[in-house]
């Protein structure tokens, strides 16, 4: 069985990556990756995008995930597309759907990991969540084109 990737300080990709699954596991999926501008969302990407899979990746702060984005593509010659966007401001995420759907045509997976991603400090999200911020993402493909993203929906909802 093959060994994990030894991890590196710091959002830099990893100086090499040995398949743990199929090369082109993900091959041209979309992946729409909240917080991918650092920690765990930014590893996230970039494994998927080692897999074939193209990203959106979006964060508070553009010029982190415009950072990100330059070494995600550049590790793994897949698109990255930057986002600055804020899950608490439903017009932004809106917003950030409508343009990943511009750039890419469909979103195929969903990952959250922003750190307002449930409205609360990450060390308070034990109680009970408003409403979770990834059914945003969720209701904006429906509204858009409800017909032609059908498939791609209940893929990501059964995900989740």
């Amino acid at each position: 069985m093959a060994q994990p990737p030894p991890d590196v300080e710091g959002d830099d990709c990893l100086p090499a990556y040995r398949h743990l699954f199929c090369p082109d596991l993900l091959r041209d999926k979309v992946a729409f990756i909240t917080g991918g501008g650092s920690g765990i969302g930014f590893r996230i990407a970039e494994i998927f995008m080692r897999h074939g899979c193209h990203t959106v990746i979006a964060s508070r702060s553009l010029p982190r995930v415009l950072t990100a984005a330059r070494k995600l593509a550049g590790a793994t010659g897949r698109r990255c597309l930057p986002l600055s966007m804020d899950v608490r401001a439903p017009p932004a995420v809106m917003a950030a759907v409508d343009q990943a759907l511009k750039e890419f045509g469909r979103i195929d997976i969903l990952i959250n990991c922003s750190s307002s991603s449930c409205g609360l400090p990450f060390c308070r999200c034990g109680r009970e969540l408003p409403v979770p911020r990834w059914r945003l993402v969720l209701q904006r493909l429906q509204d858009r084109d409800g017909h032609r993203h059908q498939r791609h929906l209940q893929r990501v909802s059964c995900a989740l």
